[in-house]
């Protein structure tokens, strides 16, 4: 049988609790719990048979200046610890809260959630026991040190849990510490969180333009592909689009609302891009961040990565790579466990990585594992049908972009555009309808205003009949070194390739590219 619960109104006066302790004595009935507020008396009594509550009622009635004896479903104070455990019940962080003994007195679903114990497991228990002795909650309690958005790894026998923590003591009214409170946010919901804030525009299939029969069937893979989890392998020419491509893949895909992380693996020392991707422990190397870092693989966790430039990871990153594909489990740099992580991986590549691999550059244990679903998107060469549609949007965006009225393109315009072999594809066509629109006027680009690539100075230069202009040696060579490594950087796309073909080092032609940036040199042309 339940407690029963009483409530008493009455006229308050000196005696009345013990007048009432009296008649309970008299029949042994044991108060289990009292609470008195002015004119109102609540009383949680052991469970008595119908007979005794009615003699009961009748006793306490007799008692001078009790106006009334009410049965109750509960007692105030259940009431309140109904309400809180609803409110907790309803918030999507864990809530711990401890005592000043350090035992878990509240413990919310989240909590049980991110901590791996359910609260009938943990409640009564030292804080110690379940997180170990290290957490802040236990020094906010101790030092009165609140502490805001701490990244913790706690390891228990249930297994790993990472979560970002914020935490208060809990103060009396004379402001002593009775007890500690921390909110709890699972890392993998704090990612999302932050991916809902900065995540770009989405970019569908819808915005790929085309008209071409090539394109459309290209297209009509990548949906299929985006439906299930297959790694794949986007091949294509530098400016093809392949990133688009992966983006669509991405947002047509079941991950759509997860994290999409793009990593350029051309564009980072090796070094770097393995933390970048892997992520390393604190102190695992000079100038490592304190708490460590996770990489963009665990930060993609449930969502896709694109790898690109996939063709440019040195043989260690290739290994490790393929480590982590075959067991889907991310070690840290300096660290010694193993998470598993669950992203789909999405590579693109310019480079024959099969010559790569008859050359011994690139694994092919490793190939196969990414060529699972390979998609090769054409060159604007390829599909000139599609170029009146690209530069129709580009004039569109570029007019917005540059505070510009330019409506249309002489028929001479789009034949030059059109009778031009496209090297850099869609990111050669934006240079050049950039530049053209920048010199174009009164609402129409002529064709002297379409200059190609191919007639910009580095050729002009080199092709010159007319005599050499007076000025030093040294400037000379260095503009055309300038617009050598232009050229190249166009051609090649990335400075490590660069460097393997003008037989430059990576970091020297990083080098090269800062200093006449700096303006030490002729800058390098637009």
């Amino acid at each position: 049988m339940a407690n029963l619960c009483l409530k008493i109104p009455n006229r308050d006066r000196v005696g009345l609790v013990l007048d009432i302790s009296r008649v309970l004595v008299e029949r042994n009935i044991n108060i289990i719990f009292m609470e008195v507020t002015p004119n109102v008396m609540y009383l949680e009594i052991e469970p008595v048979m119908p007979d005794c509550f009615a003699w009961l009622r009748e006793q306490l009635l007799e008692i001078p200046q009790i106006d009334g004896v009410i049965k109750i479903s509960h007692m105030p104070y259940q009431e309140r610890e109904q309400r809180l455990k609803t409110v907790m019940d309803s918030i999507g962080e864990g809530i711990v809260a401890i005592n000043q003994q350090e035992v878990i007195t509240h413990f919310n679903p989240a909590a049980e959630r991110i901590l791996n114990y359910k609260e009938n497991e943990v409640l009564g228990k030292k804080i110690g026991e379940i997180t170990g002795p290290n957490v802040p909650l236990l020094h906010a309690l101790h030092n009165d040190a609140p502490y805001n958005n701490r990244e913790l790894v706690v390891t228990t026998p249930r297994g790993n849990s990472h979560y970002v923590t914020s935490g208060r003591p809990i103060k009396n009214g004379k402001g002593a510490v009775i007890g500690a409170v921390a909110v709890l946010k699972a890392m993998h919901d704090v990612q999302e969180l932050v991916y809902s804030v900065t995540k770009p525009h989405s970019n569908t299939f819808a915005d790929i333009l085309h008209i071409s029969d090539s394109m459309q069937r290209v297209i009509d893979l990548a949906k299929l592909v985006a439906q299930n989890d297959s790694t794949v392998l986007i091949r294509g020419e530098s400016g093809t689009g392949k990133e688009l491509f992966a983006r669509a893949i991405h947002a047509e895909s079941l991950r759509r609302e997860k994290i999409f992380a793009p990593v350029n693996c051309a564009a980072l020392p090796d070094t770097l891009l393995e933390s970048e991707l892997f992520g390393y422990e604190d102190g695992s190397f000079t100038g490592a961040r304190k708490g460590g870092k996770q990489g963009l693989l665990e930060y993609a966790d449930g969502g896709t990565i694109f790898l690109d430039e996939i063709g440019e990871l040195s043989g260690s990153l290739q290994a490790k790579l393929l480590r982590f594909l075959q067991e889907e489990k991310v070690r840290r740099i300096g660290g010694n466990r193993e998470i598993a992580v669950n992203v789909r991986i999405i590579t693109a590549t310019h480079r024959n990585l099969e010559e790569m691999i008859r050359n011994n550059q690139f694994r092919d244990d490793l190939y196969y594992r990414l060529n699972v679903i390979p998609i090769h998107i054409p060159p604007l060469r390829e599909r000139k049908e599609d170029l009146p549609l690209l530069i129709e949007s580009l004039l569109l965006k570029l007019n917005h972009r540059l505070k510009k009225q330019i409506t249309r393109l002489s028929e001479a315009a789009m034949h030059k555009l059109m009778q031009h072999d496209w090297q850099g594809n869609v990111r050669e066509l934006e240079n050049v309808m950039e530049r053209s629109v920048s010199l174009a006027c009164q609402g129409e680009i002529a064709q002297d205003h379409i200059i190609l690539d191919s007639e910009t100075a580095t050729v002009r230069f080199l092709s010159s009949p007319s005599p050499l202009p007076a000025r030093k040696l040294k400037e000379v060579l260095a503009e055309l070194e300038c617009q050598i490594l232009q050229e190249a950087m166009r051609k090649y796309g990335s400075s490590r390739q660069v460097g393997k073909v003008l037989g430059l080092s990576h970091t020297a032609v990083l080098k090269r590219m800062r200093k006449y940036e700096r303006g030490e040199n002729p800058p390098l042309p637009n």
